[in-house]
């Protein structure tokens, strides 16, 4: 899981680098990294219910990109995104304490 959110957060920082297609390196690696990470989200998915694992993805990555935005491209933290980073975060949380039964596909 670790390694998809990693390459989607890389895609993401790269889409942003590629000033809308207008860069063609950042945005040759904005779709190199968003297939990996998808590849990687796929192999997540035979291992973890796909609703815990995609909400792991969505959320640890938008937390990941909001904090690469704020660091690196001036972007503003408001107590409204302070709080609506932490409310997803206990949403992540909340899901991960469900009971994970095992999925099989006959």
């Amino acid at each position: 899981m670790a390694i998809a959110i990693c390459f989607e957060v890389i895609g993401t920082v790269c889409m942003k680098l590629s000033d809308g297609f207008n860069m063609i390196w950042p945005s040759i690696f904005m779709l190199v990294f968003y297939g990996l990470g998808f590849v990687a989200f796929v192999a997540c998915i035979a291992k973890v219910q796909i609703s815990i694992a995609y909400a792991l993805w969505t959320a640890i990555g938008m937390v990941a990109i909001s904090i690469i935005d704020i660091l690196f491209f001036d972007a503003n933290l408001s107590n409204m995104k302070i709080t609506a980073f932490v409310l997803i975060s206990l949403g992540v949380v909340g899901l991960t304490f469900e009971p994970q039964q095992k999925v099989t596909h006959d």
